[in-house]
């Protein structure tokens, strides 16, 4: 069963673009490893999403085309955030919105290390 559900999760992180991919190796590097994200399509107009959890925290990736898309997208993902504490941060052409709606993370501080470690991965 566990080899399965390794298998199943090589196929989603190959159907992640290379970025995303990236960035959830860097986290895992980073000792914060995610759990398993699943394609949700464009969740954001123009992007190719995916969502997860990673430290107890709700997040997104998005991948576009261009760097100014991920920019302008931004404003929308803040709405995923919503009234949680949380952040919608573009770098390169990677969109990452990131949430605490549990407040898993008093602190902030799992959340800035995570925002770190995407934008030093994607730039």
């Amino acid at each position: 069963m566990r080899r399965k559900l390794s298998c199943l999760g090589l196929l989603l992180l190959a159907a992640c673009g290379n970025d995303t991919k990236d960035v959830l190796d860097a986290w895992r590097e980073a000792g914060q490893p995610p759990g398993e994200f699943k394609d949700v399509g464009e969740k954001l107009p123009g992007g190719k999403c995916f969502a997860g959890k990673v430290a107890g925290l709700d997040a997104t990736l998005c991948d576009f085309k261009q760097a100014e898309q991920a920019k302008k997208a931004e404003d929308e993902g803040w709405a995923l955030v919503g009234s949680a504490v949380g952040s919608s941060v573009s770098s390169g052409k990677v969109l990452l919105v990131i949430a605490d709606p549990r407040k898993e993370d008093p602190s902030g501080r799992r959340l800035n290390e995570l925002i770190q470690t995407f934008q030093r991965t994607t730039r």
